[in-house]
Parts: structure tokens; C-alpha cells; sequence
């Protein structure tokens, strides 16, 4: 339940970012847009690694304790 719920906030937090971004307020020129999506990008891209990174980390972890206590 915890690893859904952090998967839909690594989903949700970039949206919400770029949607903001977007139309909160209205870019002068095309080119400012599309390096601030760029930005969105990279960020949800950042996040979804840290999180899988997470993941794997705690995996790793009880797999180690799993063996360690036999």
C-alpha cells in the first residue's frame, strides 16, 4: 500500500508541477515554454529514479535480512 501510494505521487507531483507552470502563468514566447517543460521533464525523470532507487534499496534490504537471520 505505501510503495502505491508513493508511486502515485511520483506520478501526480510532476504533473501538477508542468500544469501549473503552464497555466498559471502565460509564457511571452514559445521558446520559454518548451525549456520550462524541458525542466518538468527532468524533474519527473529525477523522481521516478530516486523512488525505483528506493525500491530497490529496501528490497535489497530485506532480501539481506531475510539470509542474515537463517
Amino acid at each position: 500500500m505505501l510503495l502505491k501510494l508513493i508511486a502515485l505521487l511520483s506520478a501526480v507531483i510532476p504533473l501538477v508541477l508542468f500544469l501549473r507552470k503552464m497555466f498559471g502563468a502565460r509564457p511571452t514566447k514559445m521558446g520559454a515554454a518548451w525549456r520550462e517543460a524541458k525542466k518538468q521533464i527532468d524533474l519527473a525523470i529525477t523522481i521516478f529514479i530516486c523512488i525505483v532507487g528506493a525500491i530497490l534499496v529496501i528490497a535489497l534490504g530485506r532480501l539481506a535480512w531475510g539470509w542474515w537471520t537463517m
